[in-house]
Parts: structure tokens; sequence; C-alpha cells
């Protein structure tokens, strides 16, 4: 082989590995938080599933452009080990998820997080879930007042409602229920940046009920991602900060995003059960495709993530459910 080839062939293998890099684990270029980027590494079981095929089909392409043979082969070659490297990384984090048990222990919080789509899924399909679930903290974003208000009425009206709308659309307002077993709370903190309902909810002189924080983050659109990163950084920051925090909702973000790089002393309840590759959204896809995007944090000094479900679709809403069941540490 010549000089020129040879040079040609690295140049080649040079720029396949930096794409692979930029697709499988863009926090190592500082680019998981960029637009492009953040939005291909949050599919990542789907860009397995296209990894896996697209070797062979680039050594075909080469098998019969036999001029440029070698440099398509180095891009078949460093394709497959960005496939294999990506496909541990998504073994190693789960994909399978918990049944929901069945019995309640003494101390045991369920929390639930349902994205309802514009309001679609309804108070009868959410008060179902909550009553098959045993919910005891409900978040429910891109819902209505109604809505949440008809929901926790339909349950049996044993929970504390509170709301938020930051904005005129439905988009914008979170809806959360809170069992009164857990104690009587104040009035929502809203996130004082957040443009989609975020808020925050603290318990009242005398009860003893942890600090619960509703997310909704903005979705890493071109023209938002400045507000995805403050979104999200406020959410972790709300668990991270805060002795017994339960942070649930619509994150908009994976565990690849930056927010969620660095969550201790809180965990993801997915990640602590080995579910957190389990995707979420969009609800019509398989679990291994979809990007798990809702999550449930917790105060991993205060609590032990004891099981954690990605539901089945429900209502028509573009998300799963989740569920996390939280036992008080120790």
């Amino acid at each position: 082989m010549s000089p020129r080839r040879w040079a040609w062939l690295a140049a080649s293998a040079v720029l396949a590995a930096l794409l692979a890099v930029v697709v499988v684990w863009p926090q190592a270029l500082g680019l998981a938080g960029s637009y492009g980027p953040a939005q291909v590494v949050a599919l990542r079981g789907l860009t397995v599933a296209g990894g896996a095929v697209a070797p062979v089909l680039i050594v075909a392409l080469a098998l019969a452009i036999r001029p440029a043979r070698w440099p398509l082969v180095a891009v078949a070659g460093v394709t497959a080990a960005a496939t294999v490297f990506s496909g541990v990384v998504l073994l190693s984090r789960g994909l399978s998820s918990d049944s929901v048990p069945v019995a309640d222990a003494p101390g045991e919080v369920r929390v639930l997080a349902f994205n309802t789509l514009f309001d679609g899924a309804g108070p009868a399909v959410v008060a179902d879930l909550v009553t098959a679930t045993g919910a005891d903290v409900v978040v429910l974003p891109e819902t209505s007042a109604a809505t949440t208000q008809q929901a926790a009425a339909l349950t049996g009206g044993d929970f504390q409602v509170f709301h938020h709308q930051a904005g005129t659309g439905i988009t914008s307002a979170t809806g959360l229920l809170v069992a009164s077993s857990l104690g009587t709370y104040g009035d929502p903190q809203p996130d004082p940046s957040g443009g989609l309902g975020s808020f925050t909810v603290r318990p009242a002189p005398g009860s003893d009920g942890p600090p619960i924080t509703a997310v909704h983050a903005w979705p890493p659109t071109a023209d938002a991602m400045a507000r995805w990163r403050d979104d999200t950084v406020w959410a972790v920051r709300r668990c991270r900060g805060t002795e017994g925090a339960i942070v649930a909702g619509d994150f908009n973000a994976t565990l690849d995003h930056p927010a969620l790089r660095s969550l201790t002393p809180c965990a993801d309840a997915a990640a602590s059960r080995d579910a957190a590759g389990a995707g979420t959204w969009p609800a019509g896809w398989p679990t291994w495709a979809g990007a798990p995007i809702d999550h449930v944090l917790a105060d991993a000094r205060a609590w032990d993530v004891v099981a954690f479900s990605v539901l089945d679709a429900a209502g028509g809403s573009d998300h799963r459910p989740v569920l996390a069941v939280l036992r008080p540490a120790g």
C-alpha cells in the first residue's frame, strides 16, 4: 500500500473514531450538553441497534468499491468497536425493571411520575395508576389543575393536592399529589427560572415528611439548550442540597447528560435497581430503544431504593409512567 493510501486510511480511521465518540460518549469531548450530541446519546439503544447493522453494510460497500475498500473497512471496524462499547454501557445500566411490589413496608414511600401529554391521559387513567401502584407521591407534568384535583378525588381523596402553572400552555402546568400519611405540606415554591411548572413543597412545621420536588425540565430543542441545562441543574440541586429530598418527574435528560452525571449524595432510583437503560419516551417504542428521561432521585443518606418500575404505556401519553419504591435508609 502506498504512503498516500496509508495516510488516507489513517485519516479515515481518526475521523470515524471522533464521530463515534460524539455519538456514543460525547461527554469525553464536553459535548453531551450540546445540541445534536445530546439528542443522539439519549437514544443509546437505538444507536446500538443501528451500529450493529452499519459495519455489515459498510463492508459490503467496501467490497463493491474496491479502490476505497481499506478506508471503508477501517470505518466499519471503528463503528463495530463503538457499538460494542455503547452496548456494554447500556447493559451495565440495565434494561429490565422490577415488578410493582404488592405489600407496603413500614415507612415506605412510593413515588409515581407520569407526564400525561397535554393533559391527555385524563383523571381516570391517573387515578387507576395511583390505585394500582399504591403511590404516595404522584408527579404529573403537563397536567391541568382540574385533572390533578379530579384524579385525587377518584382515588378517595386522601391526598394533598398541589399545582403550579408557569405559563399559559398546558405544557407549563405540573400537578402533585402527596398522601396525607406523609403529613401536611406548605405552598409550592416554584423554580425561579423554570418555564414548565417545576416546584418544591416542604413539610409544614410539626410534619416530618420528606421535601418533594416535582420536575418538568425544558426539552433540549435547538433554541432552548441553555434553558434545558438550567432546569436540569436546578432539579438535581434540589436533591443534592436538601436532606431527605425526593425529586421526580420528566427531566428530559438521561444519565449521559451533564446535570445527571454527578448525583452524590443523591441516587437515581433506576440506576440503583439496574434499570437506567430502560426507555420511558416515546411510550410506543420498546424500552430498549427509548430514552430514559423520566426519573426519581432520592437522598441516598435517607432512602434506600427497593424497587423501580417502568410501567406500561397509559392513556395515550408519549411517556411511560415510572414508579420508585423508597424505604428509610438503615
